[in-house]
């Protein structure tokens, strides 16, 4: 055998092992393409996923900059990568104390979203007049009116973390376990638990139960704010804390308010419209003196009122499914909400104050887009928390005093100094918080 043919098989076996290198390569460079992991510069099925931070916090804001649809398994893996420190920290924060009084509430909450904070408002009095240190957090249920009519647990829509933080001002929320709290037992899955009794629910003290009726709760608020209204009893501390700041969204919650803010509006002045014209509100019977539910009529007033644009972002936060669904229905003769709609689409197209301000929605269409397991499905819902929560941050906030949704955002925004509201009425708008007010308005209507 000849020099140049025992160099043969030596050769051969180098060109295998680069093919075999490259191979691996082309295979490596592949996956990493594809993969669900979320760090500084990755990357999904092509397409570039910025986050900033990887923790949530108020500040958080995750950046949802890619040109194509993440999956919903995708969505999932970054949720749960992006909440995982916090997760650790309401763990830890819901541990129940075994030397205090804990109770459970006995119903869900119902209606819209401003409607169930009353709600809860109202079950947070009823603990602090029955000395409650503590609520069952599976006990707590927010519902999904108008969207899937299914309930979801406190926890997963607020920040229970910051929440804790206010005991002893405010009860701690807590999370079942079972040596201290023998007398129910917890079904029904993480999303939408429910408590049964093992005892006659009266005899109960592992935990107390909480709300005679299903109304317990909402007349439980409503009397209070009558007494604070006619000053026969001051407004009580906690329940300023709740407004001022106790009561925030989850962080996960807060950090597509956050990503729509500062990416979607710029950091820019905005103002806040709750256009409250759905059909609903076409046949509420109450404060028809107060009522303005044409689209173009309360557009004229807001125009008049402000002859140069104070902002140059106008968020409209109404129920377009409710107004679509309207003038999509064939037994529907409802001429009204078919111009509102078409007023509607014209503004969100061309703008106001003769194009000068960007005219924008949130709410559910932000909760949809984020791809969010949780607050995708449940959009209405969460389209109201983040309208809500948005409405507090606002420049100006106009709305109607025949709205609770409206009135709870004034009452809010009032105890946070943030005093640039109105009221649209049909002969105007009128301020709804006098810089000289001591005391926010009281929902009468």
């Amino acid at each position: 055998m000849n020099r140049s043919t025992r160099r043969f098989p030596i050769l051969f076996l180098l060109a295998c092992i680069v093919s075999l290198l490259y191979l691996a390569t082309v295979i490596l460079l592949l996956n990493l393409n594809e993969t669900n992991t979320i760090n500084d510069g990755k990357y999904i099925n092509g397409e570039e996923f910025v986050l900033d931070p990887t923790v949530i916090s108020k500040n958080a804001v995750v950046k949802l900059t890619m040109s194509s649809v993440v999956d919903e398994e995708q969505y999932t893996a970054t949720s749960s990568s992006l909440s995982l420190e916090y997760n650790k920290k309401l763990k830890q924060s819901m541990l129940p104390y075994s030397n205090v009084s804990t109770a459970a509430y006995r119903h869900s909450f119902w209606a819209g979203f401003c409607n169930q904070y009353m709600m809860f408002v109202g079950m947070i009095i009823l603990a602090k007049e029955e000395n409650y240190s503590q609520l069952l957090v599976e006990s707590i249920r927010w519902k999904d009116t108008y969207g899937t009519n299914l309930q979801i647990r406190h926890d997963l829509l607020f920040d229970v973390v910051h929440w804790n933080s206010y005991y002893p001002s405010l009860p701690r929320i807590v999370s079942h376990k079972q040596d201290l709290m023998s007398d129910v037992y917890i079904t029904g899955g993480d999303t939408s638990p429910r408590i049964t009794w093992k005892v006659p629910i009266e005899n109960s003290s592992r935990p107390h139960f909480l709300g005679q009726k299903q109304t317990s709760a909402i007349h439980a608020y409503l009397s209070y704010e009558k007494k604070v209204s006619k000053k026969n009893m001051k407004r009580l501390s906690f329940e300023i804390d709740i407004m001022k700041d106790a009561f925030q969204p989850h962080p996960e919650i807060q950090a597509i308010i956050n990503g729509f803010l500062q990416e979607g509006l710029n950091g820019s002045k905005f103002m806040v419209l709750h256009a409250r014209i759905e059909p609903d509100m076409q046949k509420h019977s109450r404060c028809l003196p107060l009522k303005v539910v044409s689209f173009q009529h309360i557009i004229r007033l807001l125009e008049a009122e402000f002859v140069d644009p104070p902002v140059s972002t106008l968020i409209i936060i109404l129920n377009r499914e409710l107004l679509e669904k309207e003038v999509n229905n064939p037994k529907s003769n409802n001429t009204l909400a078919e111009e509102n709609l078409q007023v509607l689409n014209h503004v969100m197209t061309h703008g106001l104050w003769g194009g000068r301000v960007k005219v924008v929605e949130a709410g559910s269409k932000l909760a949809i887009e984020s791809r969010h397991e949780i607050y995708s499905k449940y959009s209405t819902l969460t389209g109201g928390i983040i309208n809500f929560f948005i409405s507090l941050q606002a420049n100006i906030f106009v709305g109607t005093e025949v709205s609770s949704y409206s009135s709870a955002l004034v009452k809010s925004r009032f105890f946070r100094n943030k005093k640039d509201n109105y009221f649209y009425v049909p002969q105007g708008l009128k301020r709804a918080t006098p810089l000289d007010a001591t005391d926010p308005p009281v929902f009468a209507c």
